[in-house]
């Protein structure tokens, strides 16, 4: 830029004929020239400055640059390697998705099936437990009327014991076995031998136990004929010991039926003969023993019988 007005300060003093004026005029455009250089050489500097600074800013932009191409590189790599586990995972969950089907399938009709057993273990649970429950009641009904038949068989003893006071340890005895009372009256009380017509003493014995008995209409009552081994030998009617201990049983049932009104429904006759003796038939002591009539008292079993069906 300089250049210019030095050519035209050596146009003007070679020509030596330049005037003043034109001298002004040149030099004016000569100052204004060079001021314009001036700015000129000053925006340069700035320029080159910001050419530097661009330079500068570039070369960190491409250092930045590569880093992001570098980091792209590698974050392209990474999302390629999740790309292939998400297709994998993908297919796994696709995979687990259908087990997980059939699974929720499989335990659902389990499930179902389950319920269904264990709805019908507790129909059968409760049907048990009613059913217990109905059985307890029936025990408790059963043993409530066991007890009051044993309160009325223990009412019956007491009442002939009672009544037969005098007999007692004289060919008469009273007990208790199964539940049943038993008035044995040995024959020495009630026939003499061979007969089966009863003494003086044995129907009023007979005629004693014949009220209680009326005062308890409910009981049963069964009277046994019993002998020894001993052959029976007799004539007509009565041809063995079984002939004689039925003929005898009769002849009790029929003297207390007669003492008293006895429901005769209630009454059996029955002979065993020589066939249940309380002991053996070794002595002449043991015979009397076997020799005996026994009258056997059963409670009213009739409501136990309702109670067990």
């Amino acid at each position: 830029m300089r250049a210019l007005p030095i050519l035209a300060i050596s146009l003007i003093a070679l020509s030596g004929c330049v005037t003043s004026k034109v001298h002004k005029e040149l030099q004016g455009r000569y100052d204004v020239l060079d001021t314009e250089a001036n700015g000129l050489r000053k925006a340069n500097a700035d320029y080159e400055v910001q050419v530097r600074e661009q330079g500068d800013r570039i070369s960190k932009l491409d250092k930045e640059v590569s880093r992001l191409a570098a980091d792209t590189a590698s974050l392209g790599s990474q999302k390629r390697l999740l790309e292939d586990k998400y297709a994998k995972l993908s297919v796994q969950y696709d995979n687990l998705a259908k087990n997980n089907t059939s699974l929720m399938a499989k335990s659902a009709a389990e499930s179902k099936a389950l319920i269904e057993e264990l709805q019908l273990l507790q129909g059968k649970l409760q049907a048990k437990e009613d059913s217990l429950a109905m059985r307890e009641k029936r025990v408790n009904e059963l043993e409530n009327a066991l007890e009051r038949k044993d309160s009325a068989m223990n009412f019956v003893r007491a009442r002939l014991t009672d009544a037969l006071l005098g007999f007692e340890g004289k060919g008469l005895s009273i007990y208790t076995k199964n539940g049943q009372v038993y008035v044995s009256m040995e024959n020495s009380l009630l026939f003499a031998s061979g007969s089966y017509s009863v003494s003086t003493r044995g129907q009023e014995a007979l005629r004693n136990i014949a009220g209680v008995l009326a005062a308890n209409p409910d009981i049963n009552v069964l009277v046994e004929g019993h002998t020894d081994n001993d052959p029976f030998n007799g004539s007509g009617v009565i041809k063995d010991n079984w002939d004689l201990s039925v003929m005898r049983a009769t002849s009790v049932v029929k003297i207390m039926t007669d003492a008293a009104k006895l429901n005769k429904e209630r009454i059996t006759a029955a002979g065993k003969g020589e066939f249940s003796p309380l002991v053996p038939n070794n002595s002449a002591e043991n015979k009397a023993k076997n020799r005996r009539t026994e009258i056997i008292l059963t409670p009213d079993l009739s409501e136990l019988a309702e109670l067990l069906e």
